[in-house]
């Protein structure tokens, strides 16, 4: 079917004019839900916003019996698009830089809302298929963590990432964040230093430790922040750390993890203070193999729309791996939200109309 890419622009423009930031999805939810208002396709709203205190849940789109597939996109940006004055070029859409575009996911939702505009005006050439706009995903992927589908769906595609049609993500790594809380022993500084242990020196000399930025070829380490302290003159008697370990597999994830336990464990009795460690995973790894029908239909349907088909594995996570824990075998597609979080994000017109080809083969596969 011919994909009406004025239309497809239009939706989009709607969308990015709504400023929406994790936890803060209302309004979104609140057009798609009138997008979709009076039409044959059943439209609910989950909880998930209440488990993280947001303004929304996850909004379920099932058309006909909903199917065995389900497309995600996400309803929430990584920055403000207040303002937002979005420039045509010939083969473009991008803002005028002084905030970002939006298309982040913005574009997938528009890819979405489009598909199911389509299918409802056109519904003897579509069958069953459910959408899922879910909130939170640029923060805790919240909203794809607690989202609840149909016992039917066997397979799901995220229309979420910055790579160019035909480049797909058939594997990501996982991440755990850490939470380390270092006492020391309070003391005044100048007249009695030596009464009180430094907590500051005992998470220094733990950080020097250890390995930082790539550990190695599947694991990644980010001390990402460090306060603590009271008063110039008071020997500071805690400090808190807080960062990340990314990797391809559990167990490479976890043995890192184990590390900085240990290191500050060690590092504190040695200096004479202790440490609190704790750790809880972000998201978790996944890689689909090629013979999942998740997999093979994805080649089927980029081989229909004349595109080469490149699978990657990749550090970020998404929607995808949220549901791979599930059980929902799954893919983050590429739809070319080029530069995303950044104020010359932009989309080709081109990638646009291939992305909504793609969903439809997908539908035909």
């Amino acid at each position: 079917m011919e994909i009406q890419t004025d239309r497809l622009t239009e939706i989009f423009l709607h969308l990015v004019q709504i400023n929406a930031v994790s936890g803060q999805e209302r309004p979104v939810a609140d057009y798609v839900e009138q997008f979709l208002a009076d039409t044959i396709v059943s439209v609910v709203e989950d909880d998930a916003g209440d488990h993280e205190g947001g303004s929304a849940g996850n909004v379920i789109c099932t058309f006909k019996d909903g199917g065995e597939i389900v497309f995600l996109a996400h309803m929430d940006t990584a920055r403000p698009t207040t303002n937002l004055n979005p420039g045509f070029f010939e083969d473009r859409i991008e803002s005028d830089g002084t905030t970002i575009l939006g298309v982040d996911n913005r574009a997938g939702m528009a890819l979405l809302l489009y598909t199911l505009e389509t299918a409802i005006q056109h519904p003897d050439q579509f069958p069953g298929f459910t959408v899922a706009f879910t909130i939170a995903e640029e923060t805790t992927l919240a909203g794809s963590k607690h989202l609840h589908l149909n016992g039917n769906i066997q397979r799901g595609y995220a229309f979420d990432s910055s790579l160019r049609p035909g480049n797909f993500i058939h594997g990501s790594y996982g991440a755990k964040r850490f939470d380390i809380q270092v006492t020391g022993k309070a003391a005044h500084s100048g007249i009695a230093p030596e009464n009180g242990v430094n907590a500051i020196q005992i998470a220094s000399e733990a950080i020097a430790l250890l390995p930082g930025g790539r550990v190695d070829v599947n694991t990644t380490m980010n001390i990402a922040k460090i306060s603590g302290g009271s008063a110039i003159n008071v020997v500071p008697e805690k400090v808190y750390v807080e960062g990340e370990v990314r990797g391809s597999t559990k167990s490479d994830v976890d043995k890192i993890i184990k590390l900085l336990e240990d290191t500050f464990v060690i590092k504190a009795e040695e200096l004479g203070g202790n440490s609190i460690f704790k750790s809880r995973w972000d998201f978790q790894p996944y890689e689909v193999p090629a013979d999942a029908p998740v997999y093979t239909k994805i080649i089927e349907a980029l081989q229909h729309v004349n595109l080469e088909q490149i699978p990657h594995i990749t550090p970020g996570g998404s929607d995808a791996n949220s549901l791979n824990v599930k059980g929902i075998s799954s893919l983050n597609v590429g739809i070319g939200a080029q530069n995303p979080h950044a104020n010359n994000e932009f989309i080709l017109l081109k990638d646009f109309e291939n992305s909504a080809r793609i969903i439809q083969a997908l539908l035909k596969m």
